[in-house]
């Protein structure tokens, strides 16, 4: 019996496991801004209140993605390929968001200094935090000018278990209230003012958006040239339970720091105050647990650090490939990769001397607006597929309404 149970594991593990990664890089490096810059902010101020907005953002974009994932192993191609296809913008629309990657660095810049000045507070030397700043992205820049897939895939996956596993000793320390939890995932207070411009804040930041898009080159990089009916049929539950279990790592996080938020600011009576101030005192106060501060600020670190290793390699890939694709140059894609990564690692460390919170909101607008322009165009492309890989009717319903929800969110939060 308990052979034919290991064999039945075996097989299953065999299925499944073969394309295990990219889903978890999207996930680790979709977490970091959220989790420790946006969700600690909402937990306190709003408790579980928000849980239908962040449930409901998680389901679209995971929707969004497997859309991708249909299109790369159906068909062999990334989506910023098929997306040149769409009738009447050529080129143009692919340019437009690579013009848009560059610019929401100056977003991703808010969570590079936060990482930065929790790196800081762990040295016994007290360091500015541009100077951290730069030993951050110094490492950063020689991990990726490398330019092996492997080894980045290896780093994030050893970083998202040290996350995981200072996760579950911080959270021995909180109380959790299951009626809140439900409370707040099935009774949304769409009257409120307040929760409708935070679930705009969630709709642009969890799971970022356009940059999803990054995830079809690292399903490429773990696929090879496979692709096609057979190999669709026989591989695609591997590469969608890989997207599930990376979708659930970032719900479990957005959980986690919202119930950090909640339990020690909230209940309190403590306001969401400056953010890299408020990671310090709930440090403090996870110190019930031993060594509870130093465990957060650890895991809380690494949040941050996947998160932007994830963001400058994923974009930096999707750069090169998209000028490859579209404009004349005599350059290899490998040298537009590694000019990619410097020149975003630059405008980081340059964002820490002269960057601004307040450029945020609108680049936060414009890219969350294209995003939901973006899944109307993946709705078209999902047509033109094979039957086999098209879709489901539900599919199309939770695409449907994402992209029409998205461009209206964005337009209302900009004008709150």
């Amino acid at each position: 019996m308990a052979t034919e149970y290991l064999s039945r594991i075996r097989a299953a593990g065999a299925e499944v496991l073969p394309f295990l990664g990219p889903g978890l890089i999207l996930g680790m490096s979709s977490a970091g801004w959220v989790g420790v810059l946006v969700f600690l902010s909402l937990g306190a101020e709003f408790g579980y209140a928000l849980l239908w907005a962040v449930a409901g953002v998680i389901i679209y974009k995971y929707a969004f993605t497997t859309g991708i994932a249909r299109y790369t192993v159906a068909t062999g191609e990334n989506i910023y390929a098929g997306l040149r296809r769409f009738p009447g913008l050529g080129k143009w629309e692919v340019l437009f968001i690579g013009a848009i990657y560059g610019v929401e660095v100056i977003y991703h810049g808010g969570g590079a200094v936060v990482a930065a000045s929790l790196l800081a507070s762990l040295l016994p030397a007290s360091l500015p935090v541009q100077y951290v700043m730069i030993a951050i992205f110094a490492l950063i820049t020689l991990i990726l000018f490398l330019n092996s897939y492997p080894l980045f895939k290896r780093i994030m996956v050893i970083a998202g278990l040290i996350i995981v596993a200072g996760m579950s000793v911080n959270i021995l320390s909180l109380y959790i209230s299951p009626m809140e939890i439900l409370d707040g995932l099935f009774l949304p207070r769409l009257g409120n003012e307040d929760h409708l411009y935070s679930a705009g804040v969630i709709m642009c930041s969890l799971g970022t958006g356009l940059s999803l898009l990054c995830y079809t080159m690292w399903l490429q990089k773990q696929l090879g040239d496979r692709h096609g009916e057979a190999f669709y049929r026989a591989h695609m539950r591997s590469v969608r339970f890989d997207l599930t279990l990376g979708f659930a790592l970032l719900a479990i996080l957005s959980f986690f720091y919202i119930t950090i938020g909640f339990v020690v600011m909230n209940e309190h009576g403590m306001p969401a105050f400056e953010q890299d101030l408020m990671v310090r005192v709930i440090g403090h106060t996870l110190d019930v647990v031993p060594f509870g501060m130093t465990v957060f600020v650890i895991t809380a670190f690494l949040t941050l650090f996947v998160y932007l290793i994830g963001a400058m390699d994923g974009r930096a890939r999707a750069i090169a490939t998209i000028v490859k694709q579209t404009v004349p140059t005599r350059i290899t894609e490998d040298g537009l990769y590694r000019s990619a990564v410097v020149m975003f690692a630059a405008t980081f460390i340059l964002f820490s001397y002269a960057g601004s919170k307040y450029t945020i909101k609108d680049v936060l607008t414009i890219s969350v607006f294209v995003f939901g322009l973006v899944g109307f165009m993946l709705i078209w492309l999902d047509r033109r597929l094979p039957a086999y890989a098209r879709g489901s009717k539900l599919w199309y319903g939770i695409m449907l309404i994402g992209s029409v929800l998205f461009p209206v969110g964005a337009v209302l939060y900009a004008q709150m």
